[in-house]
């Protein structure tokens, strides 16, 4: 989990650290925090997945950071952090997750955290389970697809493969989210891992096409939708 904090105001930058280290130290297995303070370039903001931005930048428009952030990835989570109250409105157009306020900032600033720790929770849980005799946690955010043979999981995740002795209704109901659905007797996918879909198959952005068995055509379809929507 990358979060980054993006203000030319060093107080702000402080105090935004210290709160999120507070908050989060106890939620994600992994996290780094990095500050942008200056030099707003693309490339900055080109990975990451948190984002504390404050829209008021001397060299650059927080709202148009935004834009380059959503184009990148559409799942950020993006908090402005600003003086300009005005602004809220204006910032809809990127979708943010909460908009602090710098003349009410602790009451913003507890409110979001409090948002991000439920939002995290509910999408990004962490489940434990037995692999080669020790237990293993993962967070559900990077499983990509599960797979099921006989009565062996195998866990696939953005870095690894962990196989599991399992039914593959056990197994669903140990991860128990809404964002990853069942689409084949064998097959479940993470729904954020979905680049197309299609009636009787989907393509991963991992390159890998998986078939839609016939029966949970509608349902993947309805849940993937839904899912968009969100």
């Amino acid at each position: 989990m990358l979060i980054k904090i993006v203000d030319d105001d060093q107080v702000f930058v402080k105090k935004i650290k210290d709160i999120v280290y507070d908050n989060f130290k106890d939620i994600f297995l992994d996290y780094s925090i990095e500050c942008i303070t200056s030099n707003f370039e693309a490339q900055y903001f080109e990975k990451g997945d948190i984002f504390f931005l404050d829209i008021d930048l001397k060299e650059k428009n927080g709202i148009k950071i935004a834009e380059e952030i959503r184009e990148n990835n559409s799942n950020a989570i993006i908090i402005f952090v600003s003086a300009m109250n005005d602004m809220i409105f204006d910032s809809l157009i990127v979708q943010p997750f909460y908009f602090i306020r710098k003349d009410n900032f602790d009451r913003d600033m507890k409110i979001a955290c409090t948002l991000i720790q439920k939002y995290i929770n509910k999408n990004h849980k962490i489940i434990t389970f037995d692999f080669n005799g020790k237990k293993t946690a993962i967070q559900l955010s990077d499983i990509i697809y599960l797979e099921s043979f006989l009565h062996e999981i195998t866990i696939h995740t953005s870095s690894n493969s962990y196989k599991y002795s399992s039914t593959f209704n056990k197994m669903m109901s140990l991860i128990n989210s809404t964002n990853i659905v069942r689409i084949h007797k064998s097959f479940a996918v993470n729904l954020f891992w979905v680049k197309e879909i299609y009636k009787e198959k989907l393509l991963l952005r991992n390159g890998v096409t998986l078939k839609i068995g016939k029966k949970y055509q509608q349902d993947v379809l309805a849940s993937y939708k839904e899912y968009l929507l969100k």
